[in-house]
């Protein structure tokens, strides 16, 4: 997430506990125990009349958090951040399309006209806990300038994600539902004008879009973006009604401050060891080898022709500028960083495929990808000249 920026130590520790529970989750799936931590997440329970797997509460419900923290980061970046100068933002928003774009064509290219193809957004994704605490880690081996270039190339990824899911992976939109989120972000307008501030409120008012985005047909988590958006970050400017300025921390910001440790340290370790739960065996590559070359392929290969090309053509014919300190060298750093897709693409996949056996696969892709990835960016990167002390 973006607070990355601010504390190092802390990003560090969000990337290894997200890390140690896919580890877990390997080691788990193949090991004798295997089958037993399969069925644990994915054995279904009853609560009255409603039928639940522990990993579909992860997927559906908690992560709605996860989305929620997403949305008050990238509105705090359009607002004081990033975001702010959008010339300076051409660059990362452009080589970000492209670096979604060419991963999706080359995964389509490996998987033409069969059911596989439906899974065209996972490679897309990036994962900018793991991508972002490599830099961080690096210390001096890098700089600012490359963490910035990345957060900026994630932002865009990220809401690219976001759109993806609400526009294609909607198979089904109940309109009678629609009414529901209407009077949630109505509530949200109403509590935005007459200036109430409570956490509490922008709570209940999260759980009622929950609700209602689930019974739309849209993925449940993005009630988390619909709230974000109506949550405020700053609290209004002394006005005849209310002369004195507002000195206490604004919901937004209040929120966010408490969400952090609860997503970084909760809901995305639960999440990996829910679903990083992959047997890694010569039946499993061989089952959809289309699928987890794509996803592979896409990852590894996509976003560094992708990220890196759509840069160098930026920079070449001077349409966009570099950020400050860094070099097409650091581009292709950051874009092989770009291929860790973790959290977003686990949660694509689960979204893209519903035949078992496609998921796997999938999850497989991803989970081959990003390490490799991960690995490449971290070499490149740390073989660069070394940044000036501050």
């Amino acid at each position: 997430m973006t607070a990355i920026l601010h504390d190092d130590h802390r990003s560090r520790g969000e990337a290894l506990a997200l890390l140690c529970a896919a580890l877990c989750a390997l080691i788990a799936a193949n090991s004798p125990l295997g089958a037993a931590y399969h069925r644990f997440w994915h054995m279904s329970h009853g609560l009255g009349g409603w039928r639940f797997t522990l990993q579909a509460v992860i997927n559906d419900g908690a992560m709605a958090l996860f989305f929620l923290a997403i949305g008050l980061e990238l509105k705090q970046e359009l607002r004081t951040g990033l975001f702010r100068h959008p010339r300076a933002m051409a660059l990362p928003v452009i080589a970000a399309l492209a670096g979604m774009v060419v991963p999706a064509l080359l995964f389509v290219a490996l998987n033409p006209a069969t059911p596989a193809r439906h899974g065209w957004a996972i490679p897309m994704a990036t994962d900018v806990a793991f991508a972002g605490a490599i830099p961080v880690a690096l210390g001096r081996r890098t700089h600012r300038g490359v963490l910035l270039l990345l957060l900026a190339l994630a932002i865009v990824d990220d809401l690219g994600a976001i759109a993806v899911i609400a526009v294609y992976y909607t198979r089904h939109i109940h309109p009678g539902a629609l009414l529901a989120v209407a009077a949630g972000l109505g509530s949200l307008v109403a509590a935005n004008i007459r200036r109430l501030h409570s956490p509490v409120l922008y709570g209940l008012i999260g759980l009622w879009l929950w609700v209602a985005v689930a019974q739309t047909g849209l993925s449940p988590p993005l009630a988390g973006i619909l709230l974000a958006a109506g949550i405020p970050l700053s609290h209004p400017l002394p006005s005849k009604d209310r002369p004195q300025a507002d000195h206490r921390p604004a919901p937004g910001a209040r929120i966010a401050r408490r969400l952090r440790p609860l997503v970084s340290y909760g809901v995305l370790p639960l999440f990996a060891l829910a679903n990083a739960d992959i047997p890694i065996t010569p039946r499993a590559l061989a089952a959809h080898p289309g699928v987890v070359a794509g996803i592979f392929v896409g990852l590894l290969v996509g976003k560094l022709i992708g990220i890196g090309g759509a840069a160098w053509l930026l920079v070449r014919t001077r349409v966009a500028h570099l950020p400050a300190a860094t070099s097409l060298r650091d581009v292709i750093g950051v874009a092989w960083l770009g291929g860790i897709g973790f959290t977003m693409a686990l949660f694509l996949n689960s979204l893209s495929f519903t035949d078992p056996s496609l998921r796997e696969a999938g999850k497989l892709g991803i989970l081959l990808a990003s390490p490799l990835a991960a690995l490449a960016g971290a070499v490149w990167l740390w073989r660069g000249p070394l940044a000036p002390s501050s």
